[in-house]
């Protein structure tokens, strides 16, 4: 029969390639023998699956690192901020011991002057009190 000699024509060319180390199948001609093949595409499908997961992790970290670069810029900024205010402070103390110590000097000034003023009043009420003494006397004699 036709049919019968034509699938044997198929086999002896098919091991007739076999031999060859080339493999026929629905697909075509292949160079590795059908089970390789099939690990090969299933190892190809898995080293996409990798590169695709691998990808994917880069991209999470990049996200990762620019999170964590965007809160240290706010974390540097806050820094430097409480650093400012620190500093501050430190003036603020310094600004108020030197304020204090000018006041310090000035209430040491108006007390040196209230005394001065003080021995200055005193020393006329005496002058006062000996020309009143001396005009009675003067009015006493002339009377």
């Amino acid at each position: 029969t036709p049919t019968t000699g034509c699938a044997w024509e198929r086999m002896s060319a098919a091991a007739a390639l076999a031999e060859q180390g080339i493999h026929a199948d629905r697909n075509g001609l292949h160079l590795l023998p059908p089970e390789q093949a099939r690990e090969a595409a299933t190892l190809q499908e898995e080293c996409k699956e990798f590169l695709g997961k691998t990808q994917q992790f880069g991209e999470i970290i990049a996200d990762f690192i620019n999170v964590m670069e965007s809160r240290a810029k706010v974390i540097e900024a806050e820094k430097l901020k409480a650093i400012g205010l620190g500093n501050r402070v430190d003036s603020e103390q310094e600004t108020r011991k030197r304020k204090q110590l000018e006041m310090q000097a000035m209430i040491n000034e108006k007390k040196a002057e209230l005394e001065r003023l003080n021995a200055q009043y005193d020393s006329m009420v005496r002058v006062e009190a000996e020309q009143k003494a001396l005009i009675d006397k003067l009015t006493n004699n002339e009377a």
